[in-house]
């Protein structure tokens, strides 16, 4: 594929598929996510794809090889980081790139850098990133691509697993179970609430307040709109999949760049604007993967036949084979029409970003790409002071 205008995004999902197609082998039976349960945060993962039953099986089968330090013949599905660079930035940016690869090893047991042969101005990206890594013994793998044809990639050099906290393999495993961003319930006014909330608790010297924030967000807000909860802690798991998959809050429940940056937007529009909503959905559709997701979906469905478009079912179950074939995991669930879910948020709460009615016969889910375009186009400008942080 050729590059002509599309984005660091576009472009990391497309070299993302090419490298899972050519290596399977290598990297075993996963599915490729844009998200993660922690800041910094890959461009994409590869997670393992294990049946619920068998999960903590192969998760004991994951740690034990680790702890061999070894790839063994199965080729296990380790949890894997990417970080992608284009051919649009300098030699610093690359440079940058090692170091973000290198602390993706915290959390992931392997970690690649994604370069171009050659960037824009003729720097051989390939020989000064290698000179690099292999001089310092870095444990990090790279792979290269045709900046003229970006699926053309080629892995220059394997990654070697590190054996990092068991804790944060586990949560890496069985916290995505998407390759979107988790929603249930939260409402863009919500999320300015736990904003305010983890900047306060963040004053303190305690490292860990995730837990606080979401018990003061269920005692102070939520516990008000869902009266008749009997499992609160549900919906606080809930809350802080949305918060920390769509990078707004790390792991410890503490504002990322991309959190204070919507939290100071949430401030100045009031959390209860119609701004502010644009800005929470630029945060899902952007960081949250939902534009990737909503993007295949529109591509998808274009393709269908009329028997794939009769009715719900149908779509939906098309759908998740289609997307299944492009390694990207979908969950039927998440557009149920008979109940609260993506299609009725993305209408109600989400800018209106999929249209009234959310799905269409012979059309299949009726997808509001002009307000998305406006949607992206005004997320750009307002998140531009810390685009090289989320880059």
């Amino acid at each position: 594929m050729r590059m002509a205008n599309i984005s660091h995004d576009e472009m990391a999902d497309i070299v993302a598929r090419a490298l899972l197609d050519r290596y399977r082998d290598l990297f075993g039976n996963v599915f490729i996510a844009t998200i993660s349960y922690d800041f910094p945060r890959p461009d994409f993962v590869y997670l393992p794809l294990i049946a619920s039953p068998h999960k903590k099986r192969s998760i004991k089968l994951i740690l034990d090889a680790l702890n061999m330090k070894t790839l063994t013949d199965e080729r296990l599905p380790f949890p894997t980081a990417f970080e992608f660079k284009t051919p649009f930035v300098s030699k610093h940016e690359y440079i940058t790139g090692i170091g973000q690869a290198v602390t993706y090893n915290s959390i992931f047991p392997l970690s690649y850098l994604v370069i171009p042969e050659t960037n824009v101005e003729g720097f051989d990206v390939i020989n000064f990133v290698m000179d690099v890594v292999k001089r310092v013994k870095l444990s990090i793998g790279v792979v290269s691509y045709d900046p003229k044809n970006v699926s053309d990639v080629e892995i220059e050099k394997e990654a070697e697993p590190i054996v990092t906290d068991e804790k944060a393999i586990t949560e890496a495993i069985t916290s995505i179970k998407r390759s979107y961003a988790y929603w249930r319930e939260t409402k863009p006014n919500e999320v300015f609430e736990a904003l305010k909330i983890s900047y306060e608790l963040g004053k303190t010297d305690k490292i860990n307040i995730m837990s606080d924030v979401l018990e003061i967000l269920w005692d102070n807000i939520l516990s008000k709109r869902f009266k008749s909860a009997r499992r609160p802690a549900s919906f606080r798991l809930n809350y802080r999949l949305f918060l920390t998959q769509t990078a707004l809050l790390d792991k410890n429940g503490r504002l990322t760049p991309i959190g204070r940056q919507t939290l100071m937007l949430g401030e100045t529009f009031g959390g209860d604007s119609k701004e502010f909503e644009d800005v929470v959905t630029y945060v899902l559709l952007r960081f949250g993967g939902h534009y990737t997701l909503l993007s295949k979906i529109y591509i998808e469905q274009s393709k269908m036949i009329k028997s794939e478009l009769i009715n719900w079912n149908s779509w939906s179950e098309s759908l998740r084979q289609r997307l299944e074939q492009q390694n990207y995991y979908f969950s039927k669930d998440d557009f149920r029409i008979d109940y609260p879910r993506l299609p009725y948020a993305y209408r109600n709460y989400f800018s209106g970003i999929v249209s009234d009615p959310v799905f269409i016969e012979g059309k299949g889910l009726n997808i509001n790409y002009p307000k998305i375009v406006e949607i992206l186009d005004k997320g750009n400008r307002l998140f531009s002071p810390i685009e090289r942080v989320i880059e």
